[in-house]
């Protein structure tokens, strides 16, 4: 019997054919790599479409596979999928890849006899049977220009298959570029669909410059910053039509035609959102304005254009970007001999500003007529079935579930958030609003805050996704993926290592973001907000969340998620263990003892969120790259954070603003334990994870109560602590399975604390905020944290006992360890990133 592992459906009213990329979890045992799977529809017949392993169980069969491919379904419908065994074949492959010569052109033929040509020294060339060639384009001095490469770093590509044919053929180049005299980093990635040519690109383009940030603020202007007019992919040949929406075809002729999306259209279009470095809103106009000639012809509010091409067999080409006006402002231009969309700028705005350390990911499409990406579900039952995702909340009460659903419905819902400071243009879309920011401000039109994915609303859109099949907490998800992982996060190396890498708070709190953008502090902001306002700072442990990136790779394959997730697990370990150099464990000693820092004088690790989130990168890093060192590390923080036997009182527990955020690093502890359950590895890490959990629980039984039943003791007591409350009920569902002669007295204590907790969101308006809806889409699985314990018998409590007074390290050792990697260059390399002026001698890091 086979079961329905996903569903697609065809939103489009204009075309069948579709695209669909799916990462589908599978149980443990049941397929196995040596044999050939197939996709099937509900009519039983085969799907051709690719599908590749990407994660196996630890006994080797498959745990997770990616599925990706282009069918046919009829508009506005449903098509159900499975796997099933093929049938036994021994099928030759003819490898499609050919390299032609050494200029580095490679042809890879199609199913239908025609070609398509790459070009291994040129990023983005294509040639379509010698009708079409697509390349990157630059406008600059009132013309475009071909883009000067300086170095190609990497080029491969992948036949990908089915079990008994070639599906496609995926390209990967990297290579940086020239723009102003600044470095561009390009990375192009495409799907070459053998069938009838169909390619799906993604772009990213990077600056990866690092910024100036003086006096710990990331304004615009920053001099590293590249202005970019307009990048385009230009295809040689003038479109026969262009699709403005369904109102609007036009004919091309030989006539010059440009579509110009200068901004959202949408009725908040000026928002301060836009600002620019001058903190000024210069939108070139409302909406989208279409000229022919240089005389407008058609203006409207949006529009999602595509250019088609009659080739000489009289088959037709369609050039798409995705996403065309969210992602403003964008342009599609066709003059006699070409046809241009922009992915960065358009000509007529004022030029866009590429921060350093910033990014951009856009889809392209060139596809064999028009296509549409279909909308994916996974079945719920498979997915539980599989135990692939062990704290997906399955369970989730239903008065808690549906003040969750305020996220998509109703009129404060995250769609809603969006529009009210119009969350769109390149560097906005897939941002949430930060409303709940609004708290002391609320007579102000507009209070610009962005929320930087606080306490990880990724994971939890892609949870409620995956409980519910509603595509909207897919689209959701879909967006803010992509800024996070684009925008959001520092993508350089050129900076201190604490920054290099790391993911931007959110902006400033109760103050608006004024020219920040989404870099946290802003020189226009006022000072001394707050108590302890910092007013300037970068990336910190305290704000590093992956695991909404990890299940956005393993549930949609983007390689973009899964190179933010790895970054930032590089940057989080670096902020807590340093770089290695000499420089750099001189400052660590220097702030040992600092609040929220390792102390490399003891090797101790601060009890808070920092360190429950850098659990929670290696453990994600670990999930990805099966690195048994990862969890060997996580083993180590946790004896070097907890102890079995901790004299809890000491911890100063009872002072919730300096200590509440122990429930997150005890979440993470849950997570480590539920791996090593896993892989069936009881060990000394294992039992002492345990036994300080049981030891903290037991005290959260005697002690924890609803933090707002003590307002006094808060600075600001509002409806956030009751969210942070969930992550109690976690805890101690979880412990439940590993204190069995006290299971009563803790589900006791939690139906106590989840009434509570539940009247009290029930009866606030906060509950429909950002930061509460995100702490319920992540929080409200204390039900499967009941269901996911797998308790071994422990072997080591006399080891434990003995020794759990003894995880501390000296200064003398972790001095000798960074002298046996003493390296000049890497010193030389430090010390210009942490003192720029340095360069004038030392040269650029």
């Amino acid at each position: 019997m086979q079961h329905i592992v996903f569903s697609l459906r065809n939103a489009s009213s204009h075309t069948q054919r579709g695209s669909f990329c799916v990462g589908v979890p599978c149980p443990k045992g049941n397929f196995s790599v040596s044999e050939p799977l197939e996709l099937i529809d509900e009519n039983g017949e085969y799907v051709r479409a690719s599908l590749e392993v990407r994660h196996l169980w630890h006994n080797g069969s498959i745990k997770w596979l990616y599925i990706t491919g282009i069918t046919s379904i009829p508009s506005n419908e449903t098509r159900n999928y499975s796997l099933k065994l093929a049938k036994v074949t021994q099928p030759t492959y003819i490898n499609p890849v050919k390299p032609r010569d050494s200029k580095g052109l490679i042809d890879i033929t199609l199913s239908n006899g025609k070609m398509v040509t790459i070009n291994r020294n040129h990023p983005g060339c294509l040639h379509f049977n010698n009708e079409l060639t697509a390349s990157l384009t630059h406008y600059n001095d009132n013309k475009y220009n071909a883009l000067p490469f300086l170095h190609i770093d990497k080029f491969s590509y992948e036949v990908l298959r089915s079990h008994c044919q070639n599906v496609a053929v995926r390209i990967k180049h990297k290579a940086q570029l020239e723009i102003q005299n600044k470095a561009l980093d390009v990375e192009y990635q495409s799907t070459i669909f053998l069938a009838n040519g169909d390619v799906l690109s993604d772009i990213t383009i990077t600056n990866p410059a690092a910024s100036l940030h003086p006096n710990g603020q990331w304004d615009l202007g920053d001099p590293s910053s590249i202005y970019i007019n307009e990048l385009s992919l230009s295809v040689s040949k003038q479109a026969n039509t262009l699709n403005i929406n369904d109102e609007k075809v036009l004919e091309t002729l030989v006539d010059n035609i440009n579509i110009h999306q200068a901004s959202s259209g949408k009725a908040h279009w000026q928002s301060p959102v836009h600002v620019n470095a001058a903190e000024e809103v210069n939108l070139a106009h409302k909406g989208v304005k279409v000229y022919r000639n240089g005389k407008l012809e058609y203006e409207a509010e949006q529009c999602q254009p595509f250019a088609t091409f009659k080739l000489e067999d009289s088959s037709d080409y369609v050039l798409e970007a995705k996403e065309f006006w969210q992602h403003f402002p964008s342009a599609m231009t066709t003059t006699k001999d070409s046809t241009l969309v922009s992915l960065l700028g358009a000509k007529g705005s004022e030029p866009q500003e590429l921060q350093p350390g910033e990014q951009l990911t856009r889809s392209i499409s060139l596809s064999a007529g028009p296509i549409t990406t279909f909308e994916v579900t996974l079945c719920k039952d498979w997915v539980q079935y599989t135990s692939c995702l062990p704290f997906t909340p399955f369970n989730a009460p239903q008065q808690l579930q549906q003040l969750v659903e305020n996220g998509i419905a109703g009129d404060n819902a995250f769609f809603h958030k969006r529009d009210s400071i119009d969350e769109f243009g390149w560097r906005h879309f897939g941002e949430l609003y930060a409303d709940h920011e609004k708290a002391l401000a609320t007579d102000t039109e507009y209070f610009v805050s962005h929320y930087n994915n606080q306490y990880d609303p990724l994971c939890g859109m892609l949870y409620q996704w995956t409980v519910s099949g509603d595509h909207r907490w897919k689209e959701l998800a879909d967006n803010l993926a992509k800024h996070v992982a684009n925008i959001d996060v520092y993508h350089t190396t050129l900076d201190k290592p604490e920054y290099s890498g790391g993911l931007f708070w959110h902006t400033d709190h109760y103050v608006p973001a004024h020219t920040a953008g989404h870099r946290t502090y802003s020189k226009n902001q006022p000072s001394d907000v707050y108590e302890d306002h910092a007013g300037g700072g970068g990336p910190g442990g305290q704000h590093c969340y992956t695991n909404g990136l990890l299940h956005h790779y393993l549930l949609t394959g983007s390689s973009t998620s899964k190179n933010a997730l790895l970054e930032i697990c590089d940057w989080i370990e670096r902020y807590y263990e340093g770089d290695g150099t000499l420089l750099n464990a001189l400052l660590l000693i220097k702030n040992a003892g600092t609040e929220g820092l390792k102390n490399v004088k003891t090797g101790q690790y601060p009890l808070d969120r920092g360190t429950g989130n850098y659990l929670q990168a290696l453990m994600d890093r670990y999930t990805l790259l099966n690195e048994t060192a990862d969890l060997k590390k996580c083993a180590h923080i946790i004896q070097h954070t907890v102890s079995p036997t901790d004299e809890i009182s000491e911890r100063n527990l009872d002072n919730v603003e300096a200590t509440w955020f122990y429930t997150v690093f005890f979440q993470a502890v849950c997570r480590f334990i539920q791996l090593k359950e896993m892989h069936l590895q009881n060990d000394y890490d294992y039992a002492y994870a345990v036994k300080a959990l049981s030891h903290y629980v037991t005290w959260m039984v005697n002690n924890e109560y609803v933090y707002l039943e003590k307002p006094d003791i808060l600075e600001f007591p509002n409806e956030t602590w009751t969210g942070q409350d969930l992550r109690k009920l976690c805890l101690l569902a979880f412990a439940k399975a590993y204190m069995p002669d006290h299971s009563m007295a803790l589900e006791r204590k939690k139906q106590h604390l989840q009434q509570r907790i539940i009247d009290r969101l029930l009866n606030t308006e906060e509950s429909e905020t950002t930061r509460l809806l995100c702490l319920m889409m992540q929080n409200s699985n204390f039900d499967a944290y009941e269901q996911a314990p797998r308790p071994m018998v422990s072997l080591f409590d006399d080891q434990i006992s003995m020794s759990s007074n003894q995880h501390k390290e000296s200064l003398f050792k972790f001095f000798m360890k960074t002298l046996r990697g003493y390296s000049f260059r890497k010193e030389r390399s430090q010390a210009v990133k942490r003192i720029p002026k340095l360069q004038k001698w030392l040269g650029e890091p």
